[in-house]
């Protein structure tokens, strides 16, 4: 045999035992990093990919939902969802980052308090399920099934696959020639694998990551303890048996360029890109399971571990009336918050001194009540609601790209309230209503619009202000509360509790006095008040 045929199945030999090999010590390298994650309180992964795509779900089937129902951008970003998103994510794959992504954003619900309680219960469980998520892992977002169009095949493409294999064993009876068309088909294949790569290469990313999945899916749910999966897997035959090296397409580690050689030279990714997308398409729904299955899994553990970095939470406790009682509520985004106890049976306008406390109690509730009805958990001790949907209006700003100017930035937030086509409980929280106009013309706009709200059956408003005339205007349809601080020669103190009634106290003009403004300034500041 020509020396040429024994180096050709050398290097075969060579790369995959290399594979092989590496593949063991990755492996156990990989289940020594998820045996530490549970005590440390941290992810797989502590870095951002840089081309994430954590809403990519939630951008491209919320048209299926009705758009009132979930989050909108506005309250998303009063709230610092963004920051909520971060601190939940302990996903393993990116399909489950952007399951979480849209479950916040009311889409979907992780409420299997079961599979939470086994994850924190059961070592070896929890181990090897997430052996098998981070197997998944977030090395690519994909397209989801669904979207994945056909893709033609070209069947002389599918024979080139077998032409070096072929003329290899030509050798046998024609060295010379044989040795020519192998090297000749081995060069056409990898020319032609490169060019093709690139025409259909987010699809095929997607179909080897999905393949990948419904591998993970079929051992997860044959594993002891795991929800069960309606999927008949033997649909998927080649995918799951391929998808461990299909996922080797788009590993950055040197040790599998010999495998990404060895594909290119029998287009292996074009052969068996074909041979799995007809299953794929014919099976759309079973392969939208699997998606399901994993992304699902990967939530809970994500909050189960979540629920175990927390100083305390609870389950809520949803309600037929339209009422919301907590105990020890605390912002979900801060350390050592300070906890605050209310029954809110009534629309709420709250009054205080400037860094008080009021827009932070207001989105601990705001966002508290997104967890309830998302992740089914929420930092306080006790909390029962009754289940809405949130809207705020709070963190507003001037608009360069528009021209709107900051009132005006603030007329539109408010206005889409009134656009709302929900029957359902809603939720409003307005911060320092219409600050951005005079004080005559603010007090009598905040008066009429929360008056409004008022009217309307099904809401309930919590708003903020620092004009004290609003509490006695609306005294007889708002409940008055407020948050005071304390003065002391030059410290200023605020102890973040709610009180009932309306604020006594104002700290603006003695904040010019504690940090060190011209004494006359104060003092007419001061005599002007009076």
């Amino acid at each position: 045999m020509p020396t040429i045929l024994w180096f050709f199945i050398a290097f075969i030999i060579a790369s995959a035992i290399i594979a092989l090999i590496t593949n063991i010590i990755v492996n156990q390298r990989l289940k020594n990093d998820i045996k530490s994650l549970w005590s440390k309180r941290k992810p797989l992964e502590t870095f951002v990919r840089p081309y994430r795509r954590y809403s990519y779900q939630f951008d491209t089937f919320k048209s299926e939902h009705e758009s009132d129902q979930l989050i909108d951008n506005k309250t998303w970003s009063d709230l610092d969802m963004d920051q909520l998103f971060q601190t939940l994510n302990f996903n393993f794959t990116s399909i489950g980052e952007m399951r979480l992504y849209a479950t916040l954003r009311q889409m979907f619900k992780i409420d299997n308090g079961t599979l939470i309680d086994r994850f924190k219960s059961n070592i070896q469980f929890r181990e090897q399920i997430s052996l098998h998520l981070a197997k998944v892992g977030k090395a690519i977002y994909p397209l989801f099934p669904n979207q994945l169009t056909y893709i033609k095949r070209n069947n002389f493409y599918m024979a080139s696959t077998y032409f070096p294999i072929i003329f290899l064993a030509f050798s046998f009876f024609n060295a010379k020639l044989g040795i020519l068309l192998t090297i000749a088909s081995v060069l056409f294949n990898m020319i032609i694998s490169g060019m093709i790569r690139k025409t259909f290469d987010q699809d095929l990313n997607s179909i080897f990551y999905t393949s990948n999945v419904i591998r993970r899916a079929f051992a997860i749910q044959k594993i002891d303890g795991s929800p069960k999966l309606n999927v008949d897997f033997k649909h998927f035959f080649i995918a799951r048996k391929f998808s461990g090296l299909l996922g080797r397409a788009n590993s950055n580690d040197d040790t599998f360029m010999l495998i990404m050689l060895i594909k290119l030279i029998f287009m292996f990714d074009y052969h068996v890109f074909h041979l799995i997308q007809n299953s794929f398409k014919k099976y759309e729904i079973e392969v939208m399971a699997c998606y399901d299955y994993i992304a699902e899994i990967d939530n809970h553990y994500a909050i189960a571990l979540w629920q175990e970095s927390l100083d305390g939470y609870c389950i809520p406790e949803a309600t037929n009336t339209q009422t919301l009682s907590f105990e020890n509520l605390t912002h979900p985004l801060l350390k050592h918050a300070v906890p605050n106890d209310l029954l809110i049976d009534n629309h709420i306008l709250l009054t205080g001194s400037n860094a008080s406390g009021k827009s932070t109690f207001m989105k601990a509730i705001a966002l508290n009540l997104i967890m309830a009805q998302t992740i089914n958990t929420v930092t306080a001790s006790q909390f029962k609601y009754s289940p809405g949907f949130v809207y705020t209006s709070m963190v507003n700003q001037d608009d360069i790209l528009s021209g709107d100017s900051y009132f005006m930035t603030e007329i539109k937030s408010i206005k889409r309230l009134f656009d709302l086509s929900l029957t359902e409980h809603i939720y409003i929280f307005i911060d320092e209503i219409f600050k951005g106009t005079n004080t005559t013309e603010r007090i009598a706009a905040s008066e009429a619009v929360l008056s409004y709200f008022d009217q309307q059956d099904s809401y309930t408003v919590i708003a903020a202000t620092h004009d004290i005339e609003l509490s006695s205007l609306l005294d007889t349809n708002y409940e008055n509360y407020h948050f005071n601080e304390s003065i002391s020669d030059n410290t200023i103190d605020f102890d973040y509790k709610i009180k009932s009634g309306k604020a006594d106290t104002r700290n603006a003009i003695e904040l010019l006095r504690i940090t060190d403004f011209p004494k006359s300034i104060y003092e007419r500041a001061k005599s002007t008040t009076k």
